[in-house]
């Protein structure tokens, strides 16, 4: 009984002290961003659209080394390309990628039926093996939209797949339909989900949107795709309204608003790994010369609604988070409006765009690479060709892609000899006894694994682990 008391302890005092050290990871600097280059996209037609005017929203795909992205705003059609080598030079220098699988429409497709006229994709997003997409009604001028994601059953045959849904995130579509992300194993436990979906303001009829970027956790592998179950249970986590704003100045009639006004849209949201930072990005407008409505830009340009005085104060923004205030929503500390981002401002790229938006983003956790699409940024390949240039940053370490094993020693032998411990870059935490002499891990929840990992269990047993090479 003495020793099961000790096992006991052991065990919740490595669970305690792995969610203090989630919760102590680094902070993500957006200098921590590192440029790797970029590559162009075809302007030519593919099956019913092309990559002209397309906003962008993208998903990477590793069994191909590809990009899924939307095409043309007008059809709103998915197709597949080729990733070619990244480029670091001018828009001229830059290597094409190559069309896979042509454009395809789905949003009129669904099992369920389209009846309340989803029109736009905001975001996409592999899980398990099928490609969800989230998307909403562009003009949704009573704001009675509930609809927000359908499923591609087989991606690798746009063209041909079954399209399971619609379905609805609980929160409301105007706050969840826009990207989807996953959550690093690290978090999935503390956060109540194994993805994130976020959406933002930016977008007609703002009283129905996040007036900021938000984040909902939910679970996508408890829920049955069918119509009789459309409803996806969510978790809050960031969320804010027009009576909550993230910046009460929308029109930064004081000069003084420079987070968040009517001109601002995040179209991407992801938790960097090995991190403790929830990264939005978008574009953003308004901060120098403040916002109108239906006026004439300095330019001579008559606005059709929300503008900038100033024709060029417009940039491309992003916005950070600290995880530690969204995990003290979920847990009732505080409501979801009141989180503010620890950094934000204008995320100059290598690359320019003359829309100076970033239309969606994807991200590779084996690469640790994050693709951009920045819109309508190649005008070089035709007068009224224009489709989107991608830009690839580096954000975190690669993910290593086959188990090691971790040899772990204990300071004192009077209680175990030793233990394995095999991981895919990230090792369990709940432990079990399966002999007197040897303590193993049970694979239930995750741990992210920080190179050498040390707990100090006592002032007489410390448990250390050495870094394994992968095999």
């Amino acid at each position: 009984m003495i020793f099961m008391r000790l096992v006991t302890g052991i065990i919740l005092s490595i669970i305690t002290l792995a969610i203090q050290a989630q919760q102590s990871l680094p902070l993500f600097q957006i200098s921590d961003m590192q440029y790797q280059g970029a590559f162009r996209l075809p302007a030519a037609d593919y099956g019913n659209s092309d990559l002209n005017y397309s906003e962008g929203p993208i998903e990477y795909n590793p069994k191909n080394h590809s990009l899924f992205i939307v095409g043309h705003d007008h059809q709103q059609s998915i197709a597949e390309f080729s990733i070619p080598a990244l480029v670091t030079g001018t828009l001229e220098q830059l290597n094409m990628g190559t069309n896979l699988q042509p454009f395809t429409s789905h949003l009129s497709a669904v099992a369920c039926g389209n009846t309340q006229n989803i029109n736009q994709i905001a975001g996409l997003k592999l899980i398990g093996g099928q490609l969800w997409v989230n998307a909403y009604e562009y003009y949704d001028a009573d704001g009675n939209v509930t609809n927000t994601t359908l499923v591609i059953d087989n991606p690798a045959a746009l063209g041909t797949s079954d399209v399971l849904g619609y379905f609805n995130y609980e929160g409301g579509a105007g706050h969840t339909a826009g990207w989807i992300t996953e959550v690093p194993p690290v978090w999935q436990t503390l956060l109540g989900g194994s993805h994130l979906t976020g959406m933002s303001s930016g977008i007609p009829i703002i009283s129905r949107c996040s007036v900021g970027p938000s984040a909902f956790s939910f679970n996508p592998g408890q829920m049955p795709l069918d119509c009789s179950s459309p409803q996806i249970p969510t978790t809050q986590l960031l969320d804010f309204s027009l009576a909550n704003p993230l910046h009460d100045d929308l029109d930064n009639s004081s000069g003084q608003n420079d987070i968040w006004t009517h001109l601002s849209r995040a179209t991407y949201g992801l938790i960097v790994p090995g991190t403790r930072t929830y990264l939005t990005v978008g574009y953003s407008g308004g901060h120098l010369s403040g916002v109108c409505y239906k006026c004439t830009q300095s330019d001579d340009n008559l606005c059709g609604g929300y503008c900038a005085p100033q024709a060029d104060d417009y940039e491309q923004y992003y916005w950070l988070w600290d995880l530690n205030d969204l995990l003290a929503v979920k847990n009732g500390q505080k409501q979801a409006h009141e989180v503010t981002p620890y950094d934000y401002g204008a995320l100059n790229t290598p690359i320019g765009s003359p829309a100076k938006e970033i239309g969606g983003g994807a991200f590779d956790p084996s690469s640790g690479m994050l693709y951009l699409t920045l819109q309508r940024a190649d005008t070089a390949q035709g007068t009224y060709a224009n489709p989107p240039v991608v830009i690839a940053y580096q954000i975190s370490s690669p993910i290593c892609q086959s188990c090691c094993v971790n040899q772990v020693f204990l300071s004192t032998s009077d209680v175990f000899s030793g233990m394995r411990v095999y991981s895919q870059d990230y090792l369990q935490s709940n432990a079990v006894i399966d002999a007197l002499t040897n303590l193993q891990w049970k694979f239930s929840e995750y741990v992210e694994m920080i190179h050498p990992f040390e707990i100090n269990l006592g002032s007489d047993l410390t448990i250390e682990m050495e870094e394994c090479s992968v095999q």
